[in-house]
Protein backbone atom coordinates (compact mmCIF):
# COMPACT_ATOMS: atom_id res chain seq x y z
CA UNK A 1 0.00 0.00 0.00
CA UNK A 2 1.21 3.57 -0.81
CA UNK A 3 1.37 5.27 2.85
CA UNK A 4 3.94 7.92 2.43
CA UNK A 5 2.45 11.46 2.13
CA UNK A 6 3.31 12.88 -1.19
CA UNK A 7 5.39 16.25 -1.32
CA UNK A 8 4.10 19.03 -0.11
CA UNK A 9 0.30 16.83 0.65
CA UNK A 10 -1.33 18.58 4.13
CA UNK A 11 -2.93 16.01 6.45
CA UNK A 12 -6.16 16.01 5.22
CA UNK A 13 -4.95 15.68 1.65
CA UNK A 14 -2.89 12.57 2.62
CA UNK A 15 -5.92 11.42 4.96
CA UNK A 16 -8.09 11.17 2.12
CA UNK A 17 -6.08 9.53 -0.48
CA UNK A 18 -5.62 7.31 2.11
CA UNK A 19 -9.17 6.33 2.77
CA UNK A 20 -10.10 6.03 -1.08
CA UNK A 21 -7.32 3.11 -1.08
CA UNK A 22 -9.52 1.56 1.51
CA UNK A 23 -12.61 2.24 -0.32
CA UNK A 24 -11.14 0.90 -4.08
CA UNK A 25 -10.24 -2.42 -1.48
CA UNK A 26 -13.61 -3.06 0.47
CA UNK A 27 -16.98 -2.60 -1.81
CA UNK A 28 -19.33 -0.39 -0.99
CA UNK A 29 -21.88 -3.48 -0.37
CA UNK A 30 -19.68 -4.53 2.33
CA UNK A 31 -19.90 -1.45 3.91
CA UNK A 32 -22.94 -0.94 3.68
CA UNK A 33 -23.83 -3.53 5.98
CA UNK A 34 -21.90 -2.01 8.38
CA UNK A 35 -23.41 1.46 7.82
CA UNK A 36 -19.84 2.51 6.93
CA UNK A 37 -19.70 5.62 4.91
CA UNK A 38 -16.88 8.10 5.09
CA UNK A 39 -16.84 11.36 5.31
CA UNK A 40 -15.33 13.87 2.50
CA UNK A 41 -12.67 16.15 3.56
CA UNK A 42 -15.23 19.63 2.97
CA UNK A 43 -17.62 18.27 5.20
CA UNK A 44 -15.31 17.41 8.22
CA UNK A 45 -13.84 21.10 7.97
CA UNK A 46 -17.26 22.58 8.09
CA UNK A 47 -18.21 20.22 10.84
CA UNK A 48 -14.61 21.11 13.23
CA UNK A 49 -14.78 24.57 12.51
CA UNK A 50 -18.53 24.36 14.50
CA UNK A 51 -16.64 23.62 17.56
CA UNK A 52 -15.33 26.48 19.78
CA UNK A 53 -12.16 25.77 21.22
CA UNK A 54 -11.42 28.10 23.90
CA UNK A 55 -8.63 26.19 26.04
CA UNK A 56 -5.24 24.73 24.81
CA UNK A 57 -5.32 21.37 26.68
CA UNK A 58 -8.60 18.97 25.38
CA UNK A 59 -9.74 15.39 24.97
CA UNK A 60 -11.89 14.49 21.70
CA UNK A 61 -13.77 11.50 21.21
CA UNK A 62 -14.36 10.26 17.77
CA UNK A 63 -16.53 7.08 18.38
CA UNK A 64 -17.08 5.81 14.60
CA UNK A 65 -13.84 6.61 13.39
CA UNK A 66 -13.57 4.30 10.05
CA UNK A 67 -9.76 5.80 8.45
CA UNK A 68 -9.84 9.10 11.00
CA UNK A 69 -11.28 11.92 8.71
CA UNK A 70 -13.37 13.79 11.12
CA UNK A 71 -10.26 13.70 13.65
CA UNK A 72 -7.71 14.71 11.09
CA UNK A 73 -9.94 17.78 9.67
CA UNK A 74 -9.68 18.43 13.73
CA UNK A 75 -5.96 18.26 13.77
CA UNK A 76 -6.06 20.31 10.74
CA UNK A 77 -7.76 23.01 12.28
CA UNK A 78 -5.67 22.99 15.17
CA UNK A 79 -2.35 23.16 13.18
CA UNK A 80 -3.37 26.87 12.13
CA UNK A 81 -3.11 27.69 15.52
CA UNK A 82 -0.33 29.73 16.84
CA UNK A 83 -0.69 28.59 20.69
CA UNK A 84 0.30 25.26 21.40
CA UNK A 85 -1.94 23.11 21.89
CA UNK A 86 -2.33 19.46 24.78
CA UNK A 87 -4.40 17.26 22.32
CA UNK A 88 -5.65 13.43 23.68
CA UNK A 89 -8.08 11.57 21.02
CA UNK A 90 -9.62 8.33 21.72
CA UNK A 91 -11.10 6.70 18.40
CA UNK A 92 -13.21 3.44 18.52
CA UNK A 93 -13.46 1.60 15.40
CA UNK A 94 -14.71 -2.29 15.09
CA UNK A 95 -13.40 -2.56 11.40
CA UNK A 96 -9.34 -4.08 11.80
CA UNK A 97 -9.20 -3.64 7.75
CA UNK A 98 -10.19 -0.10 8.88
CA UNK A 99 -8.10 0.37 12.43
CA UNK A 100 -5.04 -0.48 9.91
CA UNK A 101 -5.42 2.52 7.65
CA UNK A 102 -6.33 5.04 10.68
CA UNK A 103 -3.53 4.00 13.05
CA UNK A 104 -1.16 5.05 9.55
CA UNK A 105 -2.97 8.12 9.17
CA UNK A 106 -2.56 9.20 12.85
CA UNK A 107 1.02 8.77 12.65
CA UNK A 108 1.03 11.30 10.27
CA UNK A 109 -1.05 13.89 12.52
CA UNK A 110 1.28 13.04 15.04
CA UNK A 111 4.82 13.87 13.47
CA UNK A 112 3.03 17.22 11.85
CA UNK A 113 1.65 18.12 15.16
CA UNK A 114 4.76 17.35 17.46
CA UNK A 115 6.93 19.61 14.84
CA UNK A 116 4.89 22.55 15.32
CA UNK A 117 5.05 22.37 19.09
CA UNK A 118 1.67 20.57 19.73
CA UNK A 119 1.24 17.39 21.94
CA UNK A 120 -0.60 14.75 20.21
CA UNK A 121 -1.78 11.49 21.54
CA UNK A 122 -3.59 9.33 20.41
CA UNK A 123 -5.95 5.75 21.46
CA UNK A 124 -7.39 3.41 18.80
CA UNK A 125 -9.95 0.84 20.15
CA UNK A 126 -10.15 -1.93 17.71
CA UNK A 127 -13.98 -2.59 19.34
CA UNK A 128 -17.53 -1.47 18.78
CA UNK A 129 -17.99 2.03 20.83
CA UNK A 130 -21.72 0.86 21.77
CA UNK A 131 -20.25 -2.19 24.11
CA UNK A 132 -17.51 -0.38 25.55
CA UNK A 133 -20.40 2.13 27.30
CA UNK A 134 -22.81 0.90 29.42
CA UNK A 135 -25.62 3.44 29.82
CA UNK A 136 -26.78 4.14 33.53
CA UNK A 137 -28.37 6.94 35.30
CA UNK A 138 -24.93 7.08 37.06
CA UNK A 139 -22.80 7.01 33.64
CA UNK A 140 -20.92 4.50 34.84
CA UNK A 141 -19.20 1.20 33.11
CA UNK A 142 -20.15 -2.23 33.84
CA UNK A 143 -17.56 -2.14 36.51
CA UNK A 144 -19.03 0.79 38.35
CA UNK A 145 -16.28 3.02 37.07
CA UNK A 146 -17.04 6.83 36.04
CA UNK A 147 -16.92 6.84 32.08
CA UNK A 148 -14.01 9.01 30.49
CA UNK A 149 -15.14 12.13 30.03
CA UNK A 150 -14.42 14.33 26.91
CA UNK A 151 -14.62 17.99 25.76
CA UNK A 152 -15.13 17.38 22.10
CA UNK A 153 -17.14 14.76 19.68
CA UNK A 154 -17.09 14.62 16.50
CA UNK A 155 -18.66 11.58 15.01
CA UNK A 156 -20.44 10.26 11.36
CA UNK A 157 -21.70 7.46 13.12
CA UNK A 158 -23.01 3.91 11.13
CA UNK A 159 -26.83 3.90 10.20
CA UNK A 160 -28.53 0.68 10.04
CA UNK A 161 -31.88 -0.15 11.04
CA UNK A 162 -32.29 -2.52 14.68
CA UNK A 163 -34.75 -5.66 14.61
CA UNK A 164 -36.60 -6.03 17.46
CA UNK A 165 -33.36 -8.64 18.07
CA UNK A 166 -30.52 -6.73 17.87
CA UNK A 167 -27.92 -7.49 20.47
CA UNK A 168 -27.64 -3.45 20.92
CA UNK A 169 -30.77 -2.85 22.37
CA UNK A 170 -29.92 -4.42 25.46
CA UNK A 171 -27.41 -1.66 25.51
CA UNK A 172 -30.29 1.00 27.06
CA UNK A 173 -32.60 -1.50 27.95
CA UNK A 174 -33.63 0.92 31.28
CA UNK A 175 -33.52 4.39 29.28
CA UNK A 176 -34.59 4.97 25.75
CA UNK A 177 -35.05 1.49 24.55
CA UNK A 178 -36.03 0.02 20.98
CA UNK A 179 -34.68 2.84 18.77
CA UNK A 180 -35.08 2.00 15.27
CA UNK A 181 -31.14 2.90 14.36
CA UNK A 182 -28.37 2.33 15.43
CA UNK A 183 -27.41 6.00 14.73
CA UNK A 184 -28.92 7.59 17.54
CA UNK A 185 -27.31 4.93 19.84
CA UNK A 186 -24.08 6.71 19.16
CA UNK A 187 -25.53 10.13 19.75
CA UNK A 188 -27.07 9.04 23.04
CA UNK A 189 -23.86 7.36 24.70
CA UNK A 190 -21.31 9.66 23.24
CA UNK A 191 -23.64 12.53 25.08
CA UNK A 192 -23.53 10.44 28.27
CA UNK A 193 -19.25 10.33 27.33
CA UNK A 194 -19.16 14.46 27.60
CA UNK A 195 -18.34 16.74 29.79
CA UNK A 196 -20.95 19.43 31.02
CA UNK A 197 -20.54 22.03 28.45
CA UNK A 198 -19.01 19.77 26.03
CA UNK A 199 -19.55 20.24 22.63
CA UNK A 200 -20.68 17.59 20.40
CA UNK A 201 -20.82 17.43 16.34
CA UNK A 202 -22.72 14.31 14.03
CA UNK A 203 -23.73 13.89 10.96
CA UNK A 204 -26.81 11.86 11.21
CA UNK A 205 -29.99 11.42 9.03
CA UNK A 206 -32.73 13.87 9.61
CA UNK A 207 -35.22 10.95 10.37
CA UNK A 208 -34.75 11.43 14.47
CA UNK A 209 -36.18 14.69 14.26
CA UNK A 210 -39.65 13.88 13.62
CA UNK A 211 -41.60 10.77 13.76
CA UNK A 212 -43.02 8.45 16.71
CA UNK A 213 -40.07 6.30 16.22
CA UNK A 214 -37.81 8.22 17.45
CA UNK A 215 -40.20 10.19 20.02
CA UNK A 216 -38.06 8.53 22.97
CA UNK A 217 -35.07 9.69 21.93
CA UNK A 218 -36.46 13.10 21.34
CA UNK A 219 -37.54 14.02 24.25
CA UNK A 220 -34.06 12.50 26.26
CA UNK A 221 -31.97 14.22 23.55
CA UNK A 222 -33.56 17.60 24.17
CA UNK A 223 -33.22 16.62 27.79
CA UNK A 224 -29.37 16.73 27.67
CA UNK A 225 -28.40 18.66 25.81
CA UNK A 226 -28.81 22.62 23.78
CA UNK A 227 -28.79 22.77 19.96
CA UNK A 228 -26.70 25.49 18.80
CA UNK A 229 -26.01 24.87 14.88
CA UNK A 230 -27.85 22.80 12.57
CA UNK A 231 -26.73 22.71 9.14
CA UNK A 232 -29.13 20.81 5.93
CA UNK A 233 -28.38 20.19 2.21
CA UNK A 234 -30.72 21.11 -0.71
CA UNK A 235 -29.67 17.99 -1.84
CA UNK A 236 -29.57 14.37 -1.00
CA UNK A 237 -27.41 12.55 -3.69
CA UNK A 238 -24.49 14.93 -3.52
CA UNK A 239 -23.04 14.87 0.15
CA UNK A 240 -21.74 11.18 0.13
CA UNK A 241 -21.29 10.93 -3.67
CA UNK A 242 -18.73 8.24 -4.10
CA UNK A 243 -20.58 6.21 -2.37
CA UNK A 244 -24.05 7.03 -4.15
CA UNK A 245 -26.21 7.45 -0.81
CA UNK A 246 -29.22 8.78 -1.17
CA UNK A 247 -30.12 10.00 2.61
CA UNK A 248 -31.60 13.33 4.34
CA UNK A 249 -28.62 14.39 6.47
CA UNK A 250 -28.01 17.22 8.49
CA UNK A 251 -25.14 18.92 10.63
CA UNK A 252 -25.86 19.25 14.35
CA UNK A 253 -23.81 20.68 16.69
CA UNK A 254 -25.39 20.76 20.15
CA UNK A 255 -23.69 21.14 23.92
CA UNK A 256 -24.23 19.14 27.13
CA UNK A 257 -26.55 20.81 29.43
CA UNK A 258 -29.71 22.79 28.96
CA UNK A 259 -30.37 26.51 27.73
CA UNK A 260 -33.87 27.60 27.68
CA UNK A 261 -34.82 30.16 24.85
CA UNK A 262 -31.61 29.98 23.06
CA UNK A 263 -30.83 31.21 18.96
CA UNK A 264 -29.79 28.45 17.07
CA UNK A 265 -27.65 29.15 13.75
CA UNK A 266 -29.26 27.37 10.97
CA UNK A 267 -27.43 27.55 7.90
CA UNK A 268 -28.12 25.94 3.95
CA UNK A 269 -26.00 24.42 0.85
CA UNK A 270 -26.54 22.99 -2.47
CA UNK A 271 -23.85 20.35 -0.74
CA UNK A 272 -21.24 19.11 0.95
CA UNK A 273 -19.00 21.74 -1.07
CA UNK A 274 -20.40 24.81 0.70
CA UNK A 275 -20.01 27.16 -1.85
CA UNK A 276 -23.22 28.57 -1.37
CA UNK A 277 -24.38 28.98 2.39
CA UNK A 278 -27.20 30.68 3.66
CA UNK A 279 -26.93 31.25 7.34
CA UNK A 280 -29.69 33.01 9.58
CA UNK A 281 -31.21 32.25 13.21
CA UNK A 282 -34.04 31.19 14.81
CA UNK A 283 -35.31 31.28 18.53
CA UNK A 284 -34.65 27.36 19.71
CA UNK A 285 -39.28 27.91 20.71
CA UNK A 286 -39.65 28.11 17.09
CA UNK A 287 -37.56 25.12 16.25
CA UNK A 288 -38.48 22.76 19.27
CA UNK A 289 -42.23 22.20 18.81
CA UNK A 290 -43.91 21.03 21.81
CA UNK A 291 -47.30 20.56 21.94
CA UNK A 292 -50.29 17.78 22.21
CA UNK A 293 -47.54 15.72 24.54
CA UNK A 294 -45.84 15.48 20.90
CA UNK A 295 -41.69 16.40 20.66
CA UNK A 296 -40.17 17.55 17.29
CA UNK A 297 -37.35 19.40 15.76
CA UNK A 298 -38.26 21.53 13.23
CA UNK A 299 -35.96 22.84 10.56
CA UNK A 300 -36.73 25.93 8.16
CA UNK A 301 -34.36 26.29 5.07
CA UNK A 302 -34.71 29.87 4.72
CA UNK A 303 -36.16 33.16 7.14
CA UNK A 304 -39.56 32.70 4.69
CA UNK A 305 -39.36 29.16 6.38
CA UNK A 306 -39.45 30.99 9.73
CA UNK A 307 -42.05 33.21 9.14
CA UNK A 308 -44.37 30.45 8.32
CA UNK A 309 -43.70 28.51 11.25
CA UNK A 310 -44.56 31.16 13.40
CA UNK A 311 -48.02 32.46 11.40
CA UNK A 312 -48.82 28.79 10.95
CA UNK A 313 -48.06 28.14 15.59
CA UNK A 314 -50.59 30.89 15.86
CA UNK A 315 -53.79 28.83 14.25
CA UNK A 316 -55.53 27.00 17.18
CA UNK A 317 -56.24 24.22 16.80
CA UNK A 318 -55.52 20.41 15.71
CA UNK A 319 -57.65 17.74 13.80
CA UNK A 320 -58.93 15.95 17.25
CA UNK A 321 -60.30 19.36 18.11
CA UNK A 322 -63.02 19.12 15.19
CA UNK A 323 -63.35 15.51 16.39
CA UNK A 324 -61.59 14.23 13.28
CA UNK A 325 -59.09 11.52 13.22
CA UNK A 326 -56.67 10.27 10.47
CA UNK A 327 -56.07 6.50 9.36
CA UNK A 328 -54.06 4.64 7.29
CA UNK A 329 -55.88 2.84 4.35
CA UNK A 330 -56.61 -0.76 5.53
CA UNK A 331 -55.98 -2.42 2.26
CA UNK A 332 -52.32 -3.85 1.86
CA UNK A 333 -52.40 -5.56 -1.82
CA UNK A 334 -50.00 -8.49 -1.35
CA UNK A 335 -52.14 -9.57 1.03
CA UNK A 336 -55.29 -9.36 -0.42
CA UNK A 337 -54.01 -10.31 -3.93
CA UNK A 338 -56.44 -13.28 -4.72
CA UNK A 339 -59.30 -10.31 -4.31
CA UNK A 340 -58.49 -7.65 -5.86
CA UNK A 341 -59.17 -7.51 -9.70
CA UNK A 342 -58.87 -5.51 -13.26
CA UNK A 343 -61.94 -6.71 -14.34
CA UNK A 344 -64.22 -3.45 -13.98
CA UNK A 345 -66.66 -4.25 -15.88
CA UNK A 346 -67.17 -7.99 -16.05
CA UNK A 347 -67.29 -8.77 -12.18
CA UNK A 348 -70.96 -7.46 -10.47
CA UNK A 349 -69.89 -8.03 -6.92
CA UNK A 350 -66.41 -5.00 -7.14
CA UNK A 351 -65.80 -1.69 -5.28
CA UNK A 352 -63.01 1.13 -6.41
CA UNK A 353 -59.59 0.65 -4.53
CA UNK A 354 -57.76 3.64 -4.38
CA UNK A 355 -54.26 4.19 -4.89
CA UNK A 356 -51.79 6.91 -4.80
CA UNK A 357 -51.89 7.43 -8.54
CA UNK A 358 -55.51 8.38 -8.02
CA UNK A 359 -54.88 11.42 -6.97
CA UNK A 360 -54.48 13.96 -9.06
CA UNK A 361 -54.50 17.18 -8.79
CA UNK A 362 -56.67 17.42 -5.88
CA UNK A 363 -58.82 15.47 -7.93
CA UNK A 364 -59.88 12.06 -7.32
CA UNK A 365 -59.75 9.97 -11.15
CA UNK A 366 -60.75 6.52 -11.13
CA UNK A 367 -60.08 4.15 -12.62
CA UNK A 368 -56.93 6.45 -14.71
CA UNK A 369 -55.73 3.06 -16.73
CA UNK A 370 -52.69 2.68 -14.58
CA UNK A 371 -51.85 -1.09 -15.79
CA UNK A 372 -49.89 -2.13 -12.80
CA UNK A 373 -52.47 -1.36 -10.17
CA UNK A 374 -55.80 -3.39 -9.83
CA UNK A 375 -58.72 -0.55 -9.54
CA UNK A 376 -61.04 -2.90 -7.88
CA UNK A 377 -61.49 -5.39 -5.18
CA UNK A 378 -64.11 -8.16 -4.32
CA UNK A 379 -66.39 -6.86 -1.47
CA UNK A 380 -67.09 -10.66 -0.30
CA UNK A 381 -67.29 -11.82 3.48
CA UNK A 382 -63.29 -11.99 4.04
CA UNK A 383 -62.96 -8.26 2.58
CA UNK A 384 -65.43 -6.46 4.57
CA UNK A 385 -63.13 -5.90 7.36
CA UNK A 386 -60.71 -4.12 4.11
CA UNK A 387 -63.53 -1.82 3.05
CA UNK A 388 -64.63 1.39 4.47
CA UNK A 389 -68.06 2.84 4.31
CA UNK A 390 -68.30 5.33 1.34
CA UNK A 391 -67.89 9.05 2.78
CA UNK A 392 -66.16 12.18 2.45
CA UNK A 393 -62.83 11.48 3.07
CA UNK A 394 -59.72 13.96 2.83
CA UNK A 395 -56.55 11.44 1.39
CA UNK A 396 -53.35 11.76 1.85
CA UNK A 397 -50.56 9.85 -0.03
CA UNK A 398 -48.58 8.11 2.99
CA UNK A 399 -45.26 8.81 1.07
CA UNK A 400 -42.90 11.39 -0.90
CA UNK A 401 -40.01 12.72 -1.78
CA UNK A 402 -37.43 15.69 -1.11
CA UNK A 403 -37.78 16.36 -4.94
CA UNK A 404 -41.36 16.23 -5.66
CA UNK A 405 -42.97 19.63 -5.63
CA UNK A 406 -44.85 19.22 -2.86
CA UNK A 407 -44.02 16.67 -0.01
CA UNK A 408 -48.19 17.18 0.85
CA UNK A 409 -50.34 15.06 -2.28
CA UNK A 410 -53.71 15.79 -0.92
CA UNK A 411 -57.06 15.16 -2.56
CA UNK A 412 -61.11 15.41 -1.31
CA UNK A 413 -63.16 12.04 -2.16
CA UNK A 414 -66.59 12.91 -2.14
CA UNK A 415 -69.08 10.42 -1.65
CA UNK A 416 -71.35 11.93 -5.02
CA UNK A 417 -68.81 10.93 -6.79
CA UNK A 418 -68.68 7.27 -6.28
CA UNK A 419 -72.24 5.27 -7.09
CA UNK A 420 -71.11 2.32 -4.30
CA UNK A 421 -71.79 1.58 -0.90
CA UNK A 422 -68.29 0.96 0.10
CA UNK A 423 -64.70 1.77 -0.68
CA UNK A 424 -61.38 0.17 -0.77
CA UNK A 425 -58.50 2.54 0.42
CA UNK A 426 -55.05 0.97 -0.18
CA UNK A 427 -52.21 1.04 2.09
CA UNK A 428 -50.07 4.02 1.19
CA UNK A 429 -52.94 5.92 1.79
CA UNK A 430 -54.06 7.92 4.25
CA UNK A 431 -57.82 9.49 5.26
CA UNK A 432 -58.88 12.42 7.25
CA UNK A 433 -62.36 11.38 8.59
CA UNK A 434 -65.10 12.10 11.41
CA UNK A 435 -65.30 9.57 14.00
CA UNK A 436 -68.68 8.74 14.45
CA UNK A 437 -70.16 11.49 12.11
CA UNK A 438 -69.58 12.84 8.60
CA UNK A 439 -67.56 15.39 6.78
CA UNK A 440 -69.61 18.36 4.78
CA UNK A 441 -68.20 18.77 0.87
CA UNK A 442 -67.29 21.83 2.38
CA UNK A 443 -64.96 20.93 4.91
CA UNK A 444 -62.80 18.12 3.21
CA UNK A 445 -62.42 20.60 0.60
CA UNK A 446 -61.56 23.34 3.07
CA UNK A 447 -59.06 20.64 4.55
CA UNK A 448 -57.84 19.61 1.44
CA UNK A 449 -56.98 23.43 -0.26
CA UNK A 450 -55.45 24.00 3.01
CA UNK A 451 -53.14 21.24 3.13
CA UNK A 452 -52.24 21.87 -0.45
CA UNK A 453 -51.23 25.58 0.20
CA UNK A 454 -47.25 26.46 -0.15
CA UNK A 455 -47.75 27.79 3.23
CA UNK A 456 -48.41 24.27 4.82
CA UNK A 457 -46.08 22.65 2.43
CA UNK A 458 -43.54 24.95 3.54
CA UNK A 459 -44.32 23.89 7.40
CA UNK A 460 -44.17 20.53 6.89
CA UNK A 461 -40.98 20.44 4.35
CA UNK A 462 -39.63 22.01 7.90
CA UNK A 463 -40.98 19.09 10.30
CA UNK A 464 -40.77 16.40 7.98
CA UNK A 465 -37.10 14.81 7.44
CA UNK A 466 -38.23 11.49 5.67
CA UNK A 467 -40.10 10.20 2.78
CA UNK A 468 -42.57 9.19 4.51
CA UNK A 469 -45.72 11.70 5.63
CA UNK A 470 -46.46 10.04 9.17
CA UNK A 471 -50.01 10.05 10.34
CA UNK A 472 -48.90 12.11 13.30
CA UNK A 473 -47.11 14.86 12.65
CA UNK A 474 -50.62 15.32 10.45
CA UNK A 475 -52.56 14.79 13.63
CA UNK A 476 -50.03 17.87 14.95
CA UNK A 477 -50.24 20.55 11.99
CA UNK A 478 -51.85 23.60 13.43
CA UNK A 479 -55.03 24.34 11.72
CA UNK A 480 -57.61 27.55 11.72
CA UNK A 481 -60.98 27.38 12.95
CA UNK A 482 -63.51 25.02 11.42
CA UNK A 483 -65.56 27.77 10.67
CA UNK A 484 -62.59 28.90 8.85
CA UNK A 485 -62.08 25.82 7.23
CA UNK A 486 -65.57 25.82 5.81
CA UNK A 487 -65.29 29.39 4.60
CA UNK A 488 -62.01 28.12 2.64
CA UNK A 489 -64.16 25.05 1.68
CA UNK A 490 -66.74 27.12 0.12
CA UNK A 491 -64.73 29.73 -1.51
CA UNK A 492 -62.88 27.00 -3.47
CA UNK A 493 -66.19 25.10 -4.71
CA UNK A 494 -67.71 28.31 -5.77
CA UNK A 495 -64.33 29.20 -7.54
CA UNK A 496 -62.70 26.44 -8.79
CA UNK A 497 -59.93 27.77 -10.71
CA UNK A 498 -58.66 29.93 -7.93
CA UNK A 499 -55.00 28.71 -6.35
CA UNK A 500 -54.84 27.18 -2.66
CA UNK A 501 -52.72 29.56 -1.37
CA UNK A 502 -54.75 32.59 -2.95
CA UNK A 503 -58.18 31.64 -1.32
CA UNK A 504 -56.25 30.54 2.04
CA UNK A 505 -53.96 34.12 2.34
CA UNK A 506 -57.40 35.59 1.82
CA UNK A 507 -60.02 33.89 3.85
CA UNK A 508 -57.05 34.34 6.78
CA UNK A 509 -56.01 37.30 6.02
CA UNK A 510 -52.25 36.68 5.87
CA UNK A 511 -49.13 38.46 4.97
CA UNK A 512 -45.71 37.32 5.35
CA UNK A 513 -43.71 40.02 3.35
Amino acid sequence: MKSLRESNEDILTYAERISDLYLEKYPLDLRKKKGQIFTPSPIGKFMVNLFNVNKTKISILDPGAGTGLLTVAFCDKILKETSPYEIKVDLYESDENAVYYLKKILNECKKELNAKGHKFNYTVFNEDFIFSQKYDDEETNIFGEKFEKYDFVISNPPYFKLNKDSKYLNIIENSVYKQPNIYTLFMMLAINATNYDGELVFIVPRSFCSGVYYKKFRKWFLNKVTIDNIHIFESRNQIFKKDKVLQENIIIKFSKGITENTNIRISTSENGLFKDIDIFEANSESIIYKKNHEIFIRIPSSELDLKIIKKVDTFPNVLKDFGLEISTGPVIPFRAKEYLTKDINQISNIVPLLWIHNLQNMNIVWPNGNKKKEPCILFSEPTKKLLIPLKNYVLLSRFSSKEQDKRLIVSPLFESEFNFERIGIENHLNYIHRKNGDLSDEEIMGLSIFFNTYLIDSFFRSLNGNTQVNATEIRNIPLPSLSNIKKIGNEALTNSGKNPDEIVHKMLNIVLD
